[in-house]
């Protein structure tokens, strides 16, 4: 039985879907995590939790790495420890230098807020992040992009051997877990306790209250809208997120328009009773899984030309891309998705064939194929 470890972050629990399957492959799976350990209890699968903050900073990072180290050297000669997102798949590669009972893999999943601004603090930490992968290229046995885009800046600047990398569509989606019909009665109780007119149209943007994800462009848009006469349902759904989110007043300017939520648990349902998924970021993702959420709820989408998202949205065909931090091109898509029925339609029907594409089943068969190889080497 092949021992397999994802390591992730803050929201790692994002890998107990991926893990189940992998369970049923024969693999021996083990997470690592900075999250608690309730629903890996709860899902039956081993959890070690260690350490670290979103924000640099080098002694906290240092800490984390070497508490990293502690875990790792533990694990079996031959184990594939697999890393997802940016912090945990540099500290991986750092904290294994010496070890050889691992191999290493990783899921470059979007190139994060360095690269979304282009500033003189930006450009410095992009030149510190070429350093570091370059410096960490021979102690990864494989990388996974998530978008073509990261893998062309990688191999332009050769921060990773072309011959041991892979561009896999997103970490994929249970689409099974979307074919269930969503109970009617928590669907009308939802509606009239949100006053959602079934009558107008309803939008609905679910993303961390971060400034990159364009949460201030959807908020203008819906006021936009109501000041040409189209009163449509917007909603807002996701938490404040620490010292980097937009304040709770700032929303709060646009509450005739838009309905702010907070952090929800029933995020499939708020889905349910809406329209069009709108996601305005200018945030450098890898493949967005909130698109595809909405996409296997058979929600139109509208989104920026940027990487990652533009893989999900095929523009006419299950939505439209719209230009970044533009708040008068979005409100105009919006005006435009709405009130075209037959078209709206048609953007939903399509975006539940497009979701296939990214089906969980297919990113575990890629996945496998290359521990398989791993296991070779």
């Amino acid at each position: 039985m092949r021992n397999l470890i994802f390591l992730g972050g803050e929201d790692v629990s994002s890998r107990i879907e991926i893990s189940k399957k992998f369970k049923k492959l024969g693999y021996n799976i083990n997470i690592i995590g900075t999250e608690r350990e309730d629903k890996f209890i709860q899902n039956s699968i081993p959890y070690e939790k260690y350490n670290f903050k979103r924000e640099l900073g080098a002694f906290s990072d240092i800490k984390s790495i070497l508490n990293l180290r502690k875990i790792l050297k533990t694990k079996e000669s031959g184990t594939i420890v697999h890393a997802f997102d940016t912090k945990p798949t540099l500290f991986l590669p750092l904290a294994s230098i010496g070890l050889n009972n691992i191999k290493i893999s990783r899921t470059i999943t979007g190139m994060g807020r360095i690269f979304t601004e282009d500033t003189l603090k930006n450009s410095l930490l992009k030149r510190v992040y070429n350093l570091i992968q370059k410096s960490i290229k021979d102690k990864v046995n494989f990388t996974v992009f998530q978008n073509d885009d990261d893998a062309k800046y990688f191999h332009k600047y050769q921060l990773s051997e072309d011959n041991k990398s892979k561009t896999i569509k997103s970490s994929g989606i249970d689409l099974s877990s979307f074919s269930t019909k969503v109970d009617k009665k928590k669907i009308e109780k939802l509606k009239r306790e949100l006053n959602i007119y079934s009558d107008r149209k309803t939008f609905i943007l679910v993303s961390r209250m971060i400034k990159q994800k364009g949460i201030i462009n959807y908020l203008k848009s819906a006021k936009l809208c109501y000041e040409e006469g189209y009163k449509y349902n917007f909603l807002l759904v996701g938490q404040l997120d620490t010292d980097k989110s937009i304040s709770k007043e700032e929303i709060d300017k646009y509450k005739g328009f838009v309905t702010y939520l907070g952090r929800r648990e029933d995020v499939k349902e708020l889905m349910a009773i809406s329209d069009v998924f709108v996601l305005p970021t200018y945030y450098r993702e890898g493949v967005p899984r909130v698109l595809l959420e909405a996409s296997a709820m058979g929600l139109a989408l509208i989104t920026t030309n940027m990487p990652g998202c533009k893989d999900v949205v095929s523009d006419e065909y299950n939505g439209k891309l719209i230009e970044v931090e533009n708040a008068i091109d979005l409100s105009s898509i919006m005006i435009y998705m709405a009130e075209d029925e037959e078209r709206l339609k048609r953007f939903k029907r399509n975006s539940k064939e497009k979701v296939k594409e990214f089906d969980l089943n297919l990113v575990v068969k890629n996945y496998h194929d290359i521990y398989q190889k791993l296991g070779e080497e």
